[in-house]
């Protein structure tokens, strides 16, 4: 045991230039229970409930990527898109023992 929740994102699938499929996996290694398990980034919120110890639960959601196009509608017509996107940590609040705990995830490049 790692002592410790674990939060995890990955990109699942990349259908076209403009969706891809991210999963969320958030593990909970404390030896107990944490509770009003909250994640949330940028683009999407979930609300994981409880955890009992070892216990693991995911959620995967689509995201929208902007287009040249509408870039370019935003920010000009010098504007490109990178080679690669970087989706920040996303953060996950929880309680364990009626303390309130944060961390963060992995950045995920596409």
């Amino acid at each position: 045991m790692f002592d410790e929740v674990l939060f995890t994102q990955k990109l699942v699938s990349k259908d076209n230039d403009n969706k891809v499929n991210i999963e969320w996996i958030v593990e909970n290694n404390t030896g107990g229970l944490i509770e009003d398990v909250l994640a949330l980034s940028q683009c999407y919120t979930h609300d994981f409930g409880n955890f009992e110890d070892g216990e693991v639960k995911s959620i995967s959601f689509d995201v929208e990527l902007p287009s040249t196009e509408s870039l370019k509608m935003d920010f000009g017509d010098d504007t490109v898109i990178p080679d690669k996107i970087t989706f920040g940590g996303a953060s996950l609040t929880y309680l364990a023992n009626g303390v309130s705990f944060k961390t963060k995830s992995n950045i995920l490049e596409i």
